[in-house]
Formats: structure tokens, sequence, C-alpha cells
């Protein structure tokens, strides 16, 4: 098990976490919900300790699964900027082109739509509808062990090979342990994430 939080943050955080919900921070129970987090980064651990700080209205003290969840990013915040990047590699570059989202999980998603050239090839408005169903397909092949390697294009199609493969990077950081996101600009306030923009 590899340790990644601080036992001295964790220490300072937890039993301000104990103070808030008026219970001491037994040795047992430092112990207890130290196993469970330290493979937690510290801003993670942080950034839990303020939501549940913010957020829970409950009178007990936070279990150690509901402090890994306030960490945790949501498959269909993941769908939301899966669907920004799809839209990006549409207009950079095309139904000609093969590509690959870093995120392996795309791949599976446009697939699963018809695949690239087929997506790129929409009309605006079959577009708007056939992306409704993106949050839902994502959260289906998040959960597959295998993705496409690639997205075939129509050179490709034609050609029978790829000249080259386009990388898409997704505009924000995946971290698959804990599908966590760090911050680094606002420009998803609207949905309340943490997004590491690059």
């Amino acid at each position: 098990m590899e340790t990644r939080l601080n036992k001295k943050i964790f220490m300072e955080n937890f039993t301000m976490l104990c103070e808030i919900y008026n219970t001491l921070p037994t040795k047992g129970k430092l112990e207890a919900y130290y196993f469970v987090l330290q493979e937690m980064d510290e801003d993670d651990f942080k950034k839990s300790i303020i939501e549940i700080l913010k957020t829970r209205k409950f009178a007990s003290l936070p279990k150690p699964a509901e402090i890994l969840e306030y960490s945790l990013q949501s498959i269909d915040e993941l769908s939301i900027l899966a669907i920004e990047d799809i839209e990006r590699a549409i207009y950079s570059h095309g139904a000609y082109k093969s590509v690959s989202f870093e995120d392996s999980v795309v791949n599976s998603v446009v697939d699963s739509l018809g695949g690239w050239s087929f997506i790129c090839s929409m009309e605006l408005n079959d577009w708007k509808f056939a992306k409704k169903d993106i949050p839902k397909l994502y959260a289906i092949k998040y959960k597959a062990k295998s993705h496409p390697e690639h997205l075939i294009g129509i050179g490709e199609k034609e050609n029978g090979f790829a000249n080259k493969i386009y990388y898409i990077k997704p505009s924000y950081e995946i971290k698959r342990d804990n599908i966590a996101i760090e911050n680094t600009n606002n420009v998803l306030n609207k949905i309340n994430l943490n997004v590491k923009r690059f």
C-alpha cells in the first residue's frame, strides 16, 4: 500500500474535523482513518475536508468512505469534459484524420456513436441530439477493460492504413485511481468542477 498522505497533514486536518463534529480523535480512530486514507494525495484530502465543512449537514463524524467520495469526480462531470474534447477534436482534425483520445474511454464512446468519421460528418442538429447520449455511454464504457486503440478516419478507411494518428490530450487531468481533477482556472465553474486546463 503506497502512502501519499503526510501523517502530520492528516493529523492536523482530521483533528480539526473531529473538533467540528464534537468527537475525540482517539488513537484507534486516528489509526483506522489513516489506514484507509493514506493513499490519498494531500491536495485531494484537503479538498475533501473543505468540501465536507462547506456542504455536509450531518452531526456525526464522516466515515472514511465519505471523505474518499468527496475527493472523487463523478463520471457525469468527466463525460461533460469529454464532449468538449470531442468537439475540439472534430474542429481540429476532421473526418479524414485518424485520432486517438488519451482518455481511452472517449474512443469507446465515439465508436459506440458510429465511429470517428461518422460523428465528424453529422449535421449540427444530429450532433446536438447524439451528444445527449454521451454521459450514459461514458458511464457504461468507463467500466470496460479495453477500448479501441484509435478511431479510424476516412483517409485510413480508403487507404487501408493511417499515415499518422493524431493523439488528443484531454483538457483535464485524470487520475484513474480516484479520478480527482486539479484546479488551475475557472472555465467550468458553471458545473463546479476543479479542472486542470492545458
